[in-house]
């Protein structure tokens, strides 16, 4: 029997898109002006925004309450600079976690004169106990092909990704019964539970202990965290 948990897709296509001249931003999550029932956060996964920055350009956020940010990015680097006098470069195969405290800002630059840069910015619900600002950079790499590497843990909540060959087979086994997974295909394509997610599509899935996956092309990565799920 094909086992069955409450589940939704998110597809790539229907993404909210708001783009300027020199940014585009394309959100997995209702974000901003877009609103839809259907596209509700994900327990305390709040933001999944893809964000394309043009060459020597700049874009500015504000964080209205406590937020664990994470920056990743994608295509190329950027560079980093927040309210709290805090600056980084980020490439990739490293990510950027930062506590933004409410009222915090930060800024992202692409230094580059003919490349965009591509990443992914995520946004998590605070912990609302002993909340302290911070802001680190980590190198995660994939020392193993086939398998989830670690991202961070912080607040019950946890992220991994992982790069597979074609055909190669994946399974998670939560840390907490009470939470969810949310799942999201940076490249490639996978079958999650019986279900077909292609590039920059999400899955979230809850009241599941294990979730199983298989690659179906070759450089597949996936995206997962595992997260609070309470009030849903």
């Amino acid at each position: 029997m094909i086992k069955q948990t409450p589940a939704q897709i998110y597809k790539s296509d229907l993404r909210a898109v708001s783009e300027s001249d020199s940014f585009q931003n394309l959100s997995t999550f209702n974000f901003g002006a877009y609103q839809d029932w259907s596209r509700k956060p994900f327990g305390t996964l709040k933001v999944l925004n893809e964000g394309i920055l043009a060459p020597l350009q700049k874009t500015f956020t504000f964080i209205d309450t406590d937020t664990e940010v994470v920056l990743l990015p994608l295509f190329g680097g950027m560079e980093y600079k927040d309210s709290l006098g805090n600056s980084d470069f980020i490439r990739i195969e490293q990510i950027k976690h930062i506590s933004a405290q409410k009222g915090m800002s930060f800024e992202l630059s692409n230094p580059y004169e003919l490349e965009d840069v591509n990443y992914l910015e995520i946004w998590f619900a605070a912990k609302t106990c002993n909340f302290k600002a911070s802001s680190n950079r980590f190198d995660f790499g994939f020392s193993e092909r086939n398998k989830m590497n670690s991202l961070f843990e912080f607040s019950n909540t946890s992220g991994f990704i992982g790069i597979y060959d074609g055909r190669k087979e994946g399974f998670y086994a939560l840390k907490n019964h009470l939470n969810g997974v949310f799942v999201f295909v940076i490249n490639g394509a996978f079958e999650v539970e019986n279900r077909l997610l292609e590039e920059k599509d999400g899955l979230s899935l809850k009241k599941t202990a294990t979730i199983e996956w298989e690659a179906l092309s070759e450089n597949a990565i996936l995206l997962l965290f595992e997260v609070p799920i309470e009030n849903l």
